[in-house]
């Protein structure tokens, strides 16, 4: 675990995206807010409309181990940082006051121990901690592919996204009961509740994060603490676009599938997702053990087979030939074909 020392100063880096001031009409005024993972896509507009609505912000991220990686995700860090300061205290110049920034590993439960404490000890408290921390992985394919090159992946996802969030909840839920007080937000997704085709070991990760919530949820209640989630949906970003779009910008079947069973039709945006957490960081004594799903409607459905979805809307014809192609590529034995399993009994069956 690193505390960084820095200044308002900022360097001539690739700077993160800084969306516009906005007008959020929430009242944070004095909370103290700790955020894992919290340089994220997700995090940075969150980070920088809690402070603009009044909270205290801290800053634990990760580096990579190569140097100059580690340099570049620094700097950006530290950027962002000191855009927090600006917005929180836009008249103060260079004595705006800097958040706490600390770089450690969501798998290391010391590093993460010494982040609460530092934190708690900089603002005499933590009200809300909320893990950003997180990573996915290209779609698996269980034919095509060796289980041996998949496993290291699967392992790796599930060591940040689920024992990196059990380690977080344990450490905050320990200094948030000894205050009797305090909020633990973690970010979920669809693959918390529905199948994201392929993605074995986010899914995985996601279904027991919910368990650890709504376990936490029931143990720390007497306590004061609350434990809750917001469930984003597909927010398209300059990391993820080339995986929904094509070179020319058309969607790729992917991308089809989920807008196709998506009553909105469009994917979400990282402002709506912060319109929703910024609600959750207004204490509400009885909201507790929820994941709430700020994905317009995704979860109703969920998505399947991307290919698949685009041959049905193609027409018969089209799955059809999906199935045949099936066929070819993994020749049937026994009398069993994907063709034949995909035939409908007629009604007089």
């Amino acid at each position: 675990m690193e505390v960084v020392r820095y200044t308002l100063e900022e360097k001539p880096v690739a700077p993160p995206d800084s969306p516009k001031k906005g007008e959020w009409r929430v009242d944070l005024q004095g909370l103290t807010i700790l955020a894992f993972g919290g340089g994220g896509n997700l995090s940075e507009p969150f980070l920088y409309a809690a402070a603009e609505c009044g909270a205290q912000i801290a800053i634990a991220d990760f580096l990579p181990d190569e140097k100059a990686a580690a340099d570049e995700q620094r700097e950006r860090i530290l950027t962002i940082a000191r855009r927090i300061a600006r917005r929180k205290s836009p008249n103060s110049g260079s004595g705006a006051e800097l958040p706490p920034v600390v770089f450690g590993d969501v798998r290391n439960s010391t590093d993460i121990k010494e982040t609460v404490e530092h934190v708690a000890e900089q603002f005499g408290r933590i009200d809300v901690g909320i893990d950003f921390a997180g990573i996915h992985h290209r779609p698996f394919d269980l034919v095509r592919e060796a289980p041996e090159d998949l496993e290291q992946t699967f392992r790796s996802v599930i060591d940040i996204n689920l024992n990196g969030a059990f380690l977080i909840t344990a450490h905050l839920s320990r200094q948030m009961a000894a205050q009797r007080s305090g909020h633990i937000i973690h970010l979920c997704s669809n693959g918390s509740r529905l199948s994201l085709y392929g993605s074995y070991a986010y899914n995985a990760s996601k279904h027991g994060l919910e368990g650890i919530v709504k376990t936490a949820a029931a143990q720390m209640a007497p306590f004061g603490v609350r434990v809750n989630a917001i469930a984003p949906g597909t927010v398209e970003t300059n990391l993820n676009r080339s995986l929904l779009r094509d070179e020319a910008g058309e969607l790729r079947p992917r991308a089809r599938s989920i807008l196709a069973h998506t009553p909105s039709k469009r994917f979400c945006t990282r402002e709506g997702v912060t319109a929703s957490l910024l609600s959750m960081c207004i204490p509400q004594p009885h909201f507790t053990g929820n994941v709430l799903f700020a994905d317009d409607g995704y979860n109703i459905e969920g998505h399947s087979w991307p290919e698949g979805n685009q041959a049905l809307f193609a027409g018969q014809d089209e799955l059809e030939s999906l199935f045949q192609g099936i066929d070819a590529e993994f020749p049937p034995r026994n009398g069993f074909s994907a063709t034949a399993a995909s035939q409908q009994p007629s009604s007089g069956e």
